[in-house]
């Protein structure tokens, strides 16, 4: 969203709305807690002023807060109508790094008046900046670390969710260097606990399922959903293909020992097909089309009935589309 910004006096004036005066109960970094009354928050200054119960004005910076309760309490407190308020929520919301609540209070700011949605264009342009330093700076320190897994998440966030940020390019060339390294792994741990027999025999799926994940990197770095979709779908029909073969192996050795392996080998599959599936209902939700992500996700969990990444997308989704939001 790239809208000009009305007035300075306008966004001023809209950065000082009174928070509703109800009782709160905020806390702190430090454990203590204050009782009062919110007042108001400056997202200039990223100071929250609150009247404490003693009639004593105090005023908080956003990182002295416990940043999610701070966030639940002055969300309980504004009208559902109030569209300012909904926007001075999202700003606190935003500053406070819960960017998924600030986007949803943003949507509802801009449906209660539409009028606001220039300057919930622009604030959504800081949002998206923030989020995205932030997930690459989450990024480079996971792979300082060697946790590559963790690095992953936060590259496919970027990806997926930030595309027109300097960093989702970044972003996308930092697959190449670990991407397939750990997915290989997978497959080597698998590798461990099979048999020579059932290696040689499994040989021709593990190349499948090589190609099955550079399809999967090859469709996150793509740049235009038809060809990621075009890619993922791709990927899947590499999986479906891999799967066809262990269900062959498994009818061929009826032994515990190489059903257990056969079952390992299974499991790495699932797992990069369900990956594959979320990336897929990921592309549906950026355009809105919740039906088209409830079927990515389904299937999914048709693979992985207790995956926890598809029952949290399941339960994202659903709310997004009985709300008209998507939240990240």
């Amino acid at each position: 969203m790239r809208s000009t910004l009305r007035s300075a006096a306008f966004v001023v004036a809209l950065a000082l709305l009174a928070l509703p005066a109800g009782a709160a109960t905020l806390k702190l970094k430090n454990g203590t807690t204050v009782t009062g009354k919110v007042s108001r928050y400056d997202a200039t200054a990223k100071t929250l002023y609150v009247t404490t119960d003693a009639g004593k004005d105090e005023q908080y910076r956003i990182d002295q807060l416990d940043a999610r309760s701070s966030y639940l309490v002055n969300a309980s407190l504004v009208p559902p109508d109030d569209a300012g308020k909904q926007l001075q929520v999202a700003n606190f919301a935003r500053d406070a790094g819960l960017y998924s609540h600030a986007v949803r209070r943003y949507g509802i700011a801009a449906k209660l008046d539409p009028t606001l949605k220039a300057t919930v264009d622009t604030e959504m342009t800081k949002l998206k900046r923030m989020a995205a330093e932030e997930c690459m700076k989450n990024a480079r320190a996971a792979v300082a670390k060697g946790d590559f897994a963790d690095a992953e998440k936060w590259l496919t966030v970027l990806i997926e969710k930030l595309p027109d940020e300097p960093e989702a390019k970044e972003a996308a060339a930092a697959l190449e260097n670990h991407y397939a390294k750990t997915r290989s792994e997978k497959m080597a741990a698998a590798d461990k606990k099979a048999s020579d027999a059932l290696k040689r025999d499994i040989e021709k799926g593990k190349k499948q399922y090589a190609e099955m994940v550079d399809k999967t990197k090859k469709g996150l770095q793509a740049r235009g959903d038809s060809l990621a979709k075009g890619l993922f779908n791709g990927a899947l029909t590499d999986g479906k293909a891999v799967m066809g073969l262990i269900d062959d192996l498994e009818k061929k050795y009826d032994d515990p020992q190489t059903r257990e392996s056969t079952a390992s080998y299974r499991t790495v599959v699932i797992g990069q097909m369900v990956e594959v599936h979320l990336h897929m209902a990921s592309l549906e939700t950026v355009k809105s089309d919740y039906r088209g992500a409830l079927k990515e996700v389904n299937a999914a969990l048709a693979l992985d009935p207790k995956n926890a990444s598809a029952l949290a997308a399941r339960a994202r989704i659903e709310e997004a589309s009985s709300q008209g939001w998507w939240r990240w």
